[in-house]
């Protein structure tokens, strides 16, 4: 490599990739592997929240968090559309085992589940209690 004399604009520049490179490597090796699909399935699910989209929330919960959320006669829809889910986003700190992923957010924490057509919530609305499992709104 040449060593190029054309003052300090030119030492910052090379400073500046460098400092670049340090950042995409760091960058690179902070997010876990497989942790972009869980994501977009959170954000989504977030979206919906806020948004009070019962109906997409409930297409977004894997089958057996659809069934828990149903009591009586309502329908899933009707059921989410009761409960009180934050919708605070984006998805924060996000860790993934298998087929299960758990995503922490400002208010809420979020449970996924890997199912056939991608992730989906299983649980949501929760809140984390000493010593004990999550107390969550919906889960299943």
């Amino acid at each position: 490599m040449r060593n190029i004399k054309c003052g300090y604009g030119a030492r910052v520049r090379r400073e500046v990739l460098a400092g670049l490179g340090v950042l995409a490597l760091a960058t690179g090796c902070g997010a876990a592997p497989g942790t972009g699909a869980v994501t977009r399935a959170a954000d989504n699910w977030l979206a919906a929240a806020r948004a009070h989209d019962a109906a997409t929330l409930c297409r977004l919960l894997t089958p057996a968090a659809q069934e828990s959320a149903v009591t009586g006669s309502q329908t899933c829809p009707q059921a989410v559309a009761d409960m009180k889910l934050p919708g605070d986003g984006p998805a924060g700190h996000v860790e993934v085992w298998s087929d299960r992923a758990q995503v922490k957010t400002r208010a809420d924490t979020l449970f996924l589940t890997k199912v056939a057509g991608g992730w989906r919530v299983s649980a949501a609305g929760c809140t984390a209690r000493e010593g004990r499992p999550y107390d969550c709104e919906v889960s299943g």
